[in-house]
Parts: structure tokens; C-alpha cells; sequence
């Protein structure tokens, strides 16, 4: 399943700082519910290792009508929890940075 995350999240060094707000999307066994945890991959790019990052998520809106095969089954909004170094089975298919 193509899921749309919609994150928040606050610079960890400054929280003063204005929030970001990060977009992507990945494929999922299922769609998550409220409360449930999506781990994903991302490559830094810098540093040639694999960061996970952990999101619970905060709210889940399912697409009622798929006009083409390139949207999305779901789009949930969801809070960065944990993020570390290592691997994972997760696969994301775009990472938007705003």
C-alpha cells in the first residue's frame, strides 16, 4: 500500500526553531492506524549509512476515490519518535524535504 506521511517535526539542537514539515511516500504491508509506528530508511548521503527513523502516527485519512494508480491508498500525519543508524526492510519511493 502507497502511504503519504505528513510529518512535523522540531530541530532537536534549537526547538525554538519554526518547525519543518517533511513529505513522502512509502509502501506498507497495510495501512497503520492511529498510534501505530512506521519505520523508515533513509540513506545519508554525507555519511554513506542507513538512518531509521521512527514516526507515530497521528492521524489517517483513506482515499476514497483512486483516480490513477500513482496515488496514494492512504495519506496520515505522523510525529518523528526515535531516529538511529542501521537497517531496515522499508523502501521509500520519494522523499520530499520542505
Amino acid at each position: 500500500m502507497k502511504v503519504l506521511v505528513y510529518c512535523k517535526y522540531f530541530n532537536f539542537k534549537n526547538p525554538l526553531d519554526k518547525p519543518k514539515i517533511e513529505t513522502f511516500v512509502v509502501n506498507l504491508p497495510q495501512i497503520p492506524k492511529v498510534g501505530e509506528t512506521i519505520v523508515v530508511e533513509r540513506i545519508s548521503t554525507q555519511k554513506q549509512f542507513v538512518i531509521i527513523f521512527e514516526y507515530i502516527v497521528t492521524a489517517v485519512q483513506l482515499n476514497a476515490s483512486k483516480e490513477s494508480t500513482d496515488t496514494a491508498d492512504a495519506q496520515v500525519n505522523a510525529c518523528l519518535n526515535h531516529c538511529w543508524e542501521g537497517t531496515s526492510n522499508f523502501k521509500i519511493t520519494n522523499f520530499l524535504e520542505k
